[in-house]
Formats: C-alpha cells, sequence, structure tokens
C-alpha cells in the first residue's frame, strides 16, 4: 500500500532538495565549462597571467601551472637570447676573419710580391680568430673536456709564448719570465687557453719594444704590460660578453671575447682573475690560484 505524501511534502522536497542540488550540479558544470575554455585559451595565446581555475583544487592547479610555464617562458628566453648571442658573435668573427684576407688581396692587387712576413701574420691572426671561434662553440659543454693532473706552470707558459712567438715578433714585444718551479692541479689545455688570452692581450695592447713581464709569487701569476691601459669607466665592464672598451674598438684586432671566455674558464679551474690598469701605462692581470692546487717541487 503507498503511502498518501500531501503534495505540499512534494513541493517542499522540490524546493529545498532538488532544486538546490540541481543548481549546485549546474553550477559546477558551468564552471567545468568555464575552466575547459580557460586551458584552450592557455595552449592557444599562452597568456597564463589570466588563468585561473575555479574550486580550492583548480586553484592549486592553477598556481603550479602558471609557475611552470612561467619557468618555461623564462628559459625560452634565455634560449633565444643566447641564440641571438652567438648568431651576432659568429657575424662579428666572420667579418674579423675577413678583414685581414681582405688587407692580404689588397695588398695583392697593388703589389707584384707581398712579403712573407706579411701573409704569415695576416693567417696567423685568422688562425687566432679561428680558435677563439671554436673555443666559444665549445664553452657551453667544456665541463665534459676536463682532464686535471698536476701541470708544470712555468713550462705551461713557455709553451703558450713559443707558440705566439711570431706573434711577440710582429708586435717588437719581449716577454720577461720569472715563474719558479711549481705545480698547478688544473686542465693543461684551458690553462693554456687562460694563459694565451691574457698573454696574448698585453702583447696586442703593449707599446713597441717594450715588455711583458710575467712573475708569480704566493700563488698569484702576475702579467703585465707597458701600453694603452684600460680607460678606470671601462674596468667594470671587461669581462662581459662583447664589451670591447674605448681603447678596444680603436684597435682592430678586438673582438670583445677573449676576457669574457678567459673568465668562465679560469671559474672552472678554480682561478681568480683580477685586473688593474692605468691609461697610458699598462695593465696587469693576475691569476690567483687556489692554494690548495698548488705544490712545489
Amino acid at each position: 500500500m503507498l503511502y498518501k505524501v500531501d503534495l505540499d511534502v512534494v513541493g517542499d522536497l522540490v524546493r529545498y532538495t532538488l532544486a538546490p542540488f540541481l543548481i549546485v550540479v549546474g553550477f559546477r558544470v558551468y564552471q567545468k565549462v568555464i575552466d575547459v575554455k580557460a586551458i584552450n585559451i592557455l595552449v592557444k595565446d599562452g597568456n597564463f597571467q589570466q588563468f585561473q581555475l575555479h574550486g580550492f583544487y583548480g586553484r592549486l592547479y592553477s598556481q603550479a601551472l602558471k609557475k611552470l610555464m612561467k619557468q618555461q617562458l623564462t628559459e625560452t628566453r634565455d634560449l633565444q637570447e643566447s641564440l641571438k648571442n652567438r648568431e651576432d658573435y659568429l657575424t662579428l668573427w666572420s667579418h674579423e676573419m675577413k678583414t685581414p684576407l681582405t688587407s692580404l688581396l689588397m695588398i695583392a692587387e697593388n703589389n707584384a710580391t707581398v712579403p712573407s712576413e706579411e701573409v704569415s701574420e695576416k693567417i696567423e691572426l685568422v688562425n687566432y680568430q679561428l680558435k677563439q671561434l671554436l673555443t666559444f662553440d665549445r664553452l657551453d659543454d667544456f665541463n665534459n673536456d676536463l682532464d686535471f693532473k698536476k701541470i708544470d706552470l712555468a713550462e705551461c707558459i713557455k709553451k703558450v709564448i713559443q707558440q705566439n712567438a711570431s706573434f711577440f715578433l710582429s708586435h717588437h714585444v719581449m716577454p720577461d719570465i720569472h715563474v719558479p718551479t711549481v705545480n698547478v692541479l688544473s686542465d693543461s689545455k684551458w690553462l693554456s687557453f687562460v694563459l694565451e688570452q691574457i698573454i696574448t692581450n698585453a702583447v696586442k695592447y703593449s707599446d713597441k719594444n717594450s715588455t711583458v713581464q710575467i712573475e708569480y709569487n704566493n700563488n698569484v701569476l702576475k702579467i703585465s704590460d707597458q701600453g694603452i691601459g684600460i680607460a678606470k669607466s671601462d674596468l667594470p665592464r671587461i669581462f662581459d660578453q662583447g664589451f670591447t672598451g674605448s681603447n678596444g674598438r680603436t684597435h682592430g684586432e678586438a673582438t670583445g671575447m677573449g676576457l669574457y671566455m678567459a673568465r668562465r674558464v679560469a671559474k672552472i679551474l678554480d682561478i681568480k682573475i683580477d685586473i688593474s690598469s692605468t691609461e697610458n701605462v699598462g695593465t696587469t692581470v693576475k691569476l690567483i690560484f687556489n692554494p690548495k692546487k698548488i705544490t712545489t717541487k
């Protein structure tokens, strides 16, 4: 037997129970539709600033997604900037390598013979620029190319100077070396690279018929030149990528990459680089080694 239920009770049941339930369900469905649209817009436009899902878990998801996308956006921008810098410097280096070759062609066009010294100097400059370019290309992954062992610092310096002997001669500069027999725990190839950048810079900006002093004392290797020096206003930026400074811009061989690369490599080798300079007097570069990596024979 069916119970007789008053119609008023049924009406109240629908009004106070079923209707609110349908309203809540409908509102939740509406929120889900809005959330799906928001996600579709986010995927299409990538505008995560206005992105917000509803509900407690929706807000947590929104915050996590915003953080992730912000990080991804930062990484993308960094990558784009890195690629642009790489493209800019490839363009710069291609120009720098063309300059000596163009100079040789002009000499050849205007003269029946070209002095071997000039040919050798220009080829050496091209080779130097090419080595810098290849080194720059390897910098991002050079941690996988390290082989630490004990290196005779004096011998390493002498090899660098021997490899750049014609560079010294063409600039009419002589080395003056006072380095005792000490061993440093380092990577031979990359330490030589740092030394080459510093020493060739010293030669490049030295006065003719001057000397480059190379001396070692108390874990510090000092390389000093007698030349044009560096403007005081330029000193804070000398390690910046591509920065040549006021004196460097007037010098045909400057690319603004040598010191930048030298410091990047030196940091991995646990070497600190400190530079002091006075215009029209000269520059002193200090390579400060970790005492724990220095041994004397």
